[in-house]
């Protein structure tokens, strides 16, 4: 008999492969949706039929159906007062975590129901699931030159949510994807080894660079993958998470159509889509359905990724996010069930940063219109 190896193009042309599944290289999708919101279920049920995506509808539970001795002890005097949206909206996401825990799924990918993403995400998530493998697995970052370039995130053009407790740095240390030659190329997921990584945050409102407590020299921590020339990112003048709001530091911190992949350390908003491995599941139910839980979901989800939780710092740090390929639709009918962000009302049916959004070109795509009918939300 003949041993034959794996190379990294076999490993791969494999991992293109099972991101081309119906669920995207996890073992399933997960979508968090309220009974009463047929409309949301049915737009992203049609939404996936366009994608070849296969979910798995969670139900989403009622904040005033929660009774107080649910809630997890620490905390429980603050989690009593949040309103009911906020309650239900955590209660929710815990089910979607015991869904993946029951079922001892090695990853899932949750998403909530007002979910959008561009018709081209598979395409997006290649260079993703690379920059995964090397924020998770690690790369010797001896062998590179990243470039040190001014930070100019300000706490103006910050995330609503402060989840850091570390300064902002000063300082981007900044790396092309495409400069770092071969990669961990024997994981068991795209994304790799599920027993590296708890957390992959494809899809939030806004998101800040890493801040490290040691954030002067390169390190995995601080390090910033960038994949340029991307042409499914929107020019900077619409790199703003809100109609009203300043535009984010993407937009003049790197050159345009620029998507950057770090480590997770606090300052994000919005859970719209995030994978998390059964590692990461068992933690998290245990962290927020068990032992604590006191505030809205995405911004305990953020404070846990930066590693503010005692017992769980060291596991944490291997959590990535990334400058988000999957986003949130916004209608005047598709009001969020938990509380706006704020910031005024924006009459424009719109998802920001998707630039072919598959919602709003959802009419083109049901009568079969391939992409030159589709809409570029933001043209250049």
């Amino acid at each position: 008999w003949q041993r034959i190896g794996v190379g990294e193009s076999d490993y791969m042309n494999r991992g293109v492969l099972e991101i081309a599944n119906v669920t995207l290289g996890f073992q399933k999708i997960f979508v968090i949706n309220m009974p009463s919101r047929t409309d949301r279920r049915d737009a992203t049920s049609l939404a996936a039929a366009s994608s070849n995506l296969k979910l798995e509808f969670v139900e989403g539970v009622g904040g005033d159906s929660i009774p107080e001795a649910a809630f997890p002890p620490e905390g429980s005097r603050d989690s009593i007062k949040q309103s009911a949206g906020i309650k239900g909206s955590w209660r929710s996401h815990m089910n979607a975590l015991h869904a993946i825990v029951h079922q001892n799924l090695t990853s899932a990918l949750i998403f909530e129901d007002d979910v959008d993403w561009d018709i081209r995400f598979r395409q997006q998530l290649e260079p993703f699931a690379r920059a995964s493998r090397l924020l998770t697995e690690g790369f010797d970052l001896s062998l590179h030159s990243p470039e040190a370039i001014p930070n100019t995130e300000t706490p103006e053009v910050g995330t609503r949510f402060e989840s850091s407790k570390t300064p902002m740095s000063p300082v981007i240390h900044s790396l092309p994807l495409k400069s770092i030659s071969g990669s961990n190329g024997h994981s068991s997921s795209p994304y790799g080894d599920p027993s590296s990584w708890d957390v992959l945050w494809l899809g939030h409102c806004g998101v800040e660079f890493p801040r490290p407590p040691q954030a002067t020299k390169p390190s995995l921590e601080n390090i910033v993958l960038t994949n340029p020339n991307d042409n499914t990112v929107p020019a900077p003048q619409y790199l703003r998470a809100h109609p009203f709001g300043p535009l984010d530091a993407l937009s003049t911190s790197h050159p345009p159509h620029t998507r950057v992949y770090h480590l997770a350390s606090g300052g994000a908003v919005c859970t719209v889509a995030y994978a998390v491995s059964q590692r990461g599941a068992r933690r998290l139910l245990h962290e927020f359905g068990v032992r604590k839980w006191s505030r809205i979901w995405d911004v305990e989800l953020g404070d846990w990724c930066a590693g503010s939780g005692k017992e769980l710092e060291t596991g944490t740090k291997h959590d990535e996010r990334t400058s988000a390929d999957i986003r949130t639709s916004s209608s005047r009918g598709g009001e969020s069930n938990i509380g706006g962000l704020g910031g005024g009302f924006a009459r424009n049916v719109e998802t920001k940063y998707i630039r072919k959004s598959v919602r709003m070109n959802l009419e083109a795509l049901m009568r079969g219109g391939g992409e030159e009918e589709v809409v570029d939300q933001w043209p250049d």
